[in-house]
């Protein structure tokens, strides 16, 4: 998915809604060259670069502070500065702070403080420089070609204003004022001449404004209660989780007044189908809101009709939806792309794991006929050689080659290292739709239609009969992906831990695969790669080809779990943790290299991973309601906990607030010797708490 020739390792990021913000630690973009930090709203970039100049030379980062994601605080001092008159103001003698927050969705505000603790008056000049290319996201990504608008510099009260007119005739701005106004205004640079005695101080408020034309302002979505409440005795876990937290808190974006999980920025800061279930699917238990609303949105959204320009078919989940410029002109089919084969029953995945979390069937009512379109295209449309299998083959030389979670080009290949051809089916969509079927028969059962509950659950129980297909005796694992031929991909691959997750295989088969995905090959020490290291097609650094991705760790380890590998399951939480500890505010990115532990002492950085990546946030909350052994069956009032367990160093845990339908539930975990017990739990409501201590 990722793309761009800047590095994102160390940036920060601000967002408010639609609109969000990406710089160095300073704070600055750069005016020019090949970048994607900017100002964004709407999927497009409204500035491109602003530089601060104090007498001509860039300021020196101190610290950086953003706490919330929607403020952040860049402590700055200055180098050895040349003054008029052949004075030099020594290093370190100025504060230069600048403090800088989203207002709303279309309004940014930064603060420049000076403070001077020199003892001698100066004179010197503060600039701010200002460029802007309002180009489209996938423009910038090199997956659309339009031409560069021409940008205009004009005056404005207090400040500049810089526009263009898209292809699409709308008029896009960003208004750049000051209070006060600059001295000196010269294209997109403003000018304060600053005169301060010692001990004197000066602020500038800077405010951006970003117009697109009559374009209404993004419906905010409805409000809903606080999030569990969890706190550790472990700072190190307290500190991940607080940051996993504010990371989601930051990727909520809304459309039509629903709330979703933007997919990650900056390349995917819109609604992604598989990305913003996933990341619903591991925040049920924390904010159940999210999984109703994001249903919502991509249920109005469902495929209508057949159309290969689009991948669009009926029943079908988008997979990728822009707005903006190309949104307006349809300049390509990325700007709303139904090319993914796993979503559709993701879809039937998340609504019957909220039911369950609800206590209620009226959501499962309500998107009653997204229920059966989604069951239709996964029995009509999903199978393109009439083999029982989920598959897909872009139906556009211009379309996704491949249309998995391992969606990049090369993504799929074989033991050789060359890439499958299509048709392909990929492992874990077939347990993505046995898990659904079977997960949704028990809504239907529930609504007292039992026997389309016995026909779904017969067609779950035969597509995990299917994943046998995928079963490689000669390596004892199961294969990635079949190709248009049939053949099984002997390449060792991360996929088949998702088999577990949806609970798709036997004992025996979850064995094997748990033997798999533990073993040297994959286990980086870190977590569990993509591919195995010894793999033809092996890369530590290539995107899919031997990475280590959080969410796809986080499902091998719920599934690991189901099956009772519960010390398997705690080196990965506890591996995650640790890389986390490791990271520039403890934040997961979407992905780091696949280097082994032995090979370096921290995780090596995916230069231009997301960070902030949904499914990546996703991941922590996801291990810890897993490791409580956290099961909902709200519709039958109970909430059952079964097996807790935790990293060893983690003592105690308080979960507050953990709603199940109407019921309230406080719990406390404590450890006891090797055990980790459930030691108290009060309830509001009506809801029985089973603990289940056996395999």
């Amino acid at each position: 998915m990722s793309s761009g020739s800047a590095d994102l390792t160390h940036t920060v990021v601000l967002k408010a809604g639609n609109a969000f913000l990406v710089s160095r630690p300073d704070g600055d973009m750069p005016l020019d060259g090949d970048h994607a930090l900017g100002v964004y709203r709407n999927d497009g970039r409204f500035l491109l670069g602003r530089e601060l100049r104090v007498a001509g030379a860039r300021p020196r980062l101190l610290v950086v502070s953003a706490p919330t994601g929607a403020r952040s605080v860049h402590e700055l001092t200055n180098p050895d500065l040349e003054l008029d008159g052949g004075r030099t103001l020594p290093l370190q003698t100025l504060q230069i702070r600048v403090d800088r927050a989203w207002l709303d969705d279309a309004t940014l505000e930064e603060r420049i403080h000076v403070h001077l603790y020199g003892r001698e008056p100066v004179e010197l000049a503060l600039e701010l420089a200002l460029a802007a290319d309002f180009r489209p996201m996938l423009t910038l990504r090199g997956l659309a070609d339009t031409p560069a608008p021409a940008v205009t510099i004009a005056a404005a009260d207090g400040g500049v204003r810089l526009s263009a007119r898209g292809g699409d005739g709308v008029v896009r701005s960003t208004t750049v004022t000051s209070d006060p106004a600059p001295d000196e205004r010269e294209d997109g640079l403003l000018r304060f001449n600053l005169d301060l005695r010692p001990g004197e101080a000066r602020d500038i408020v800077v405010t951006f404004r970003l117009d697109e034309g009559a374009t209404a302002p993004s419906r905010p979505p409805r409000s809903s209660p606080g999030p569990t409440q969890v706190r550790s005795d472990d700072e190190l876990f307290n500190r991940v989780l607080d940051r996993s937290l504010l990371d989601l808190r930051m990727l909520r974006s809304a459309l039509d007044g629903q709330a979703y999980y933007a997919a990650g920025i900056p390349w995917f800061a819109t609604l992604f189908g598989r990305d913003s279930l996933i990341t619903a699917m591991q925040m049920v238990a924390w904010v159940p809101e999210m999984a109703e609303q994001t249903l919502r949105v991509l249920a109005s959204r469902l495929g209508r009709r057949v159309d290969p320009v689009h991948e669009e078919e009926p029943g079908k989940v988008i997979h990728e939806l822009r707005t903006g410029e190309l949104a307006a002109l349809d300049a390509t089919p990325l700007t709303r792309y139904y090319g993914t084969v796993d979503a559709t029953p993701l879809f039937l995945c998340l609504l019957a794991e909220h039911a369950q979390w609800s206590g209620s069937l009226e959501l499962f009512h309500e998107l009653r006929e997204a229920v059966e379109g989604t069951l239709g295209w996964i029995d009509r449309y999903g199978d393109h050689d009439g083999d029982g299998l989920l598959d897909y083959r872009a139906s556009r030389p211009d379309g996704l080659r491949n249309q998995g979670w391992r969606d990049s080009e090369d993504g799929v290949l074989d033991e050789h290292g060359e890439p499958l051809e299509p048709p392909i089916a990929l492992i874990e969509p077939q347990a993505y739709a046995a898990r659904g079927k079977r997960d949704i028969a028990r809504l239907f059962a529930h609504a007292g239609e039992e026997d389309r509950a016995r026909a779904l659950a017969a067609e779950a129980a035969a597509l995990e009969r299917g994943i046998e297909r995928f079963w490689l005796p000669d390596r004892r694992f199961f294969s990635l992906a079949l190709d248009g031929d049939g053949r099984a991909s002997g390449a060792l691959a991360s996929n088949q831990g998702h088999a577990l997750w949806a609970a798709a295989v036997s004992p025996k088969r979850a064995q094997a695969v748990r033997n798999a995905l533990m073993g040297e090959d994959l286990f980086s020490g870190w977590g569990i790669r993509t591919l195995g290291r010894h793999e033809r097609g092996f890369n530590p650094v290539g995107y899919h080809l031997g990475t280590v991705w959080p969410h796809d760790n986080a499902l091998c380890a719920a599934g690991l779990r189901h099956y009772g590998h519960d010390e398997d399951f705690v080196t990965i939480f506890e591996a995650l943790l640790e890389a986390a500890s490791h990271a520039d505010d403890y934040r997961l990115p979407e992905l780091f290299a696949g280097f082994s532990r032995t090979e370096f002492e921290t995780p090596v950085p995916y230069p231009v991973a997301c960070r902030p990546q949904a499914w990546a946030a996703g991941a922590i909350p996801y291990l810890l309601t897993s490791g409580l052994g956290l099961h909902a069956s709200g519709l039958e009032q109970t909430l059952r906990i079964r097996r807790p367990f935790l990293p060893r160093w983690v003592n105690r845990v308080e979960v507050k607030e953990l709603c199940v339908g109407a019921a309230r539930v406080d719990l406390l975990f404590e450890r006891a010797g090797s055990r980790v017990a459930l030691t108290d739990a009060h309830v509001e409501g009506e809801l029985d708490v089973v603990l289940e201590v056996a395999s």
